[in-house]
């Protein structure tokens, strides 16, 4: 498995730090949770080095791509990815075609709008409304997506207003797969979550023969800007795109498949 990870090692900091050190507590053999700030210092170090004698590799403190590979496999190796069962997010979001905003980020008087300003529970100087709230729209999708799915019970909701944290944290510490538009073994599919290039994030709801993504996304317009006023769709190209998030299936549910899903697990 080779990724796409900056090599780190002591002394480093930086964004990719702090994906390492969401990665490394997640393992059995972290016993002293990290603070994830970004900075590699000498707990991270160790820890860093009790992951890699755990997993049987060159113990130097050393984040390259064996272990970032290794890091990201244990993560993901008690979960499952089956494409069909996420496509009902796209659903859920289907239902907030139109809904527009007052203006300025102002959620006005359509319940639909206050439902996706409040589902993330940011509410600077007390109200709840007045930031971009494209990934308000998708944290809201995904929560009800939880709430009716038996599948994705396990996964914690997300609750954040920024792209951000809902890719580096919120999906990392959830265990979703993250996979690229140029990823070999996975491709998109309806339910998929799209995050742009551009911080702005929605909801795939088709992929055509050409690859064209079709999406459903909040806080956008007829140009595609992430400053727009209104949930709609949109044809996106694979260059805009930074990467697709696939909830995890427990193990454990598998055999609670149907024949249908089955099929869906190769993804």
């Amino acid at each position: 498995m080779s990724v796409n990870k900056t090599v780190l090692k002591l002394g480093s900091t930086g964004t990719q730090v702090k994906e390492l050190q969401t990665l490394l507590n997640l393992q059995a053999s972290t016993q002293a949770k990290l603070t994830v700030d970004g900075d590699f210092g000498k707990k991270t170090d160790t820890a860093v080095r009790a992951f890699q004698q755990q997993a049987h590799l060159l113990v130097d403190g050393i984040v390259g791509n064996k272990t970032w590979s290794a890091l990201i496999q244990s993560q993901q190796s008690q979960y499952r990815y089956p494409p069909a069962l996420q496509g009902l997010a796209a659903d859920i979001a289907v239902h907030y075609l139109g809904v527009t905003e007052a203006g300025n980020n102002k959620m006005g008087s359509d319940p639909r709008m206050e439902e996706i300003f409040e589902s993330d529970k940011y509410a600077p100087g007390g109200s709840t409304d007045g930031y971009p709230w494209c990934c308000a729209f998708v944290s809201m999708c995904v929560q009800k997506l939880i709430d009716v799915s038996p599948y994705y019970r396990h996964v914690g909701k997300p609750y954040t207003p920024s792209v951000y944290l809902f890719r580096t944290a919120w999906a990392v510490e959830q265990h979703c797969k993250i996979f690229s538009p140029d990823d070999t073994e996975l491709r998109p599919n309806k339910g998929d979550i799209v995050v742009f290039t551009f911080s702005h994030i929605g909801i795939v709801e088709k992929v055509t023969t050409d690859s064209s993504i079709h999406t459903i996304e909040g806080n956008t317009n007829a140009q595609g800007s992430r400053e727009g006023t209104v949930v709609m769709r949109k044809v996106r190209a694979l260059p805009i795109i930074r990467c697709f998030i696939r909830l995890p299936v427990a193990k454990s549910a598998i055999m609670s498949f149907t024949t249908e899903e089955l099929l869906g697990l190769a993804g």
